[in-house]
C-alpha cells in the first residue's frame, strides 16, 4: 500500500527498547491489523529515547513533544493518510492539530469523549498512580469533562513488569478486578483502562468488562476514529477547526520544527 492509503502510528516509546516494550509492540501490531479495514494499513514509529516517567510526568512529556510534532509534520508530508498517537499522555495534542491539516487522533482525548458519550461517568484504571493522576488531569483539564470523571483506581506497577504479567496473569487481573469494582462503587459506567501496555493485556486476557460495567479497548477506539477522520476529509468534511496560526506562522512554524 501507498502511504496515502497508511495510518502512521505514533508512541512515546524507542522502537529499541525491546526489553521492556516487545511483548506489548507484538501484541499492539496484530490487533492494529485486525481492527483496521482492509484498505487501510499500519505503520508503526517510536521515538529515539524512552524518558523516565513518559506516562506521567509533565518534564518527559515535554521534552518527546518536539520529535512528536516533528514526525506528524513528516507523516504529512510524505501522504500518510492519518496519524493516531497510542501514548496515553496525548503528547503534542495541541501542537500537531495547530500545524498539520491532515487527520490526527490521539488516544486519551478519544477514549474519554466516548466514555462521556456511552455514559456520562467514566473512570481511568490504571498500572499505577502517577498514569492515573495524569489522565484525570487531562480530561479536566483540558478536555473540559471534569464533570463525567469518577475517580479512579490503580495497583503499583511499572513497565518492566508487563512480560511477567503474562506469564502468570490470573493474580493480576484478579487485583484489577478488585480495584475496577471500587470505582464501579464510586458511580463509573465505563472503564478506561491506561496506558497502551495495560489496555492490550486485558485485550488479550478477554478481560472486557466487572460486573457488566465494559472497559473500553482504547487501541482500537482510536484506530476507528482515525479511520472515520480519513473518511470525513475525504467527503470534504472539515476535521479541525478554525486555524490558530497564520499560513505564515504556521510555515515558518513547521520548518522549525522540521529543523529541531
Amino acid at each position: 500500500m501507498t502511504n496515502k492509503a497508511t495510518i502512521w502510528v505514533q508512541s512515546c516509546s524507542a522502537e529499541a527498547d525491546a526489553a521492556i516494550w516487545k511483548t506489548y509492540q507484538d501484541s499492539v501490531r496484530r490487533h492494529a491489523r485486525k481492527v483496521v479495514r482492509a484498505d487501510l494499513s499500519v505503520e508503526f514509529h517510536g521515538v529515539s529515547k524512552t524518558y523516565p516517567g513518559i506516562d506521567y510526568a509533565d518534564s518527559a512529556v515535554q521534552l518527546v513533544t518536539n520529535e512528536v510534532v516533528r514526525n506528524a509534520i513528516k507523516a504529512e508530508q510524505e501522504g500518510y493518510a492519518a496519524f493516531a498517537f497510542v501514548s496515553t499522555n496525548d503528547a503534542g495534542n495541541r501542537e500537531v492539530k495547530e500545524l498539520t491539516d491532515y487527520p490526527a487522533v490521539f488516544i486519551a482525548e478519544t477514549a474519554v469523549h466516548l466514555a462521556a458519550q456511552m455514559a456520562g461517568k467514566f473512570a481511568f484504571l490504571t498500572h499505577n498512580a502517577g498514569s492515573r493522576k495524569k489522565m484525570e488531569s487531562l480530561t479536566s483539564e483540558r478536555f473540559g469533562l471534569r464533570e463525567m470523571l469518577v475517580e479512579g483506581a490503580s495497583i503499583n506497577l511499572t513497565y518492566n513488569d508487563f512480560a511477567a504479567m503474562y506469564r502468570d496473569p490470573a493474580p493480576i487481573l484478579a487485583q484489577f478486578e478488585t480495584e475496577a469494582r471500587k470505582i464501579i462503587a464510586r458511580g463509573a459506567r465505563v472503564l478506561i483502562p491506561a496506558g497502551g501496555p495495560l489496555n492490550m493485556f486485558f485485550v488479550d486476557q478477554g478481560f472486557r468488562q466487572v460486573d457488566g460495567v465494559p472497559l473500553i479497548d482504547i487501541m482500537a477506539v482510536l484506530l476507528k476514529e482515525a479511520e472515520k477522520g480519513i473518511d470525513l476529509q475525504a467527503l470534504g468534511v472539515p476535521v479541525r477547526g478554525a486555524p490558530t496560526v497564520t499560513p505564515e506562522q504556521k510555515e515558518t512554524l513547521r520548518g522549525l520544527f522540521l529543523a529541531s
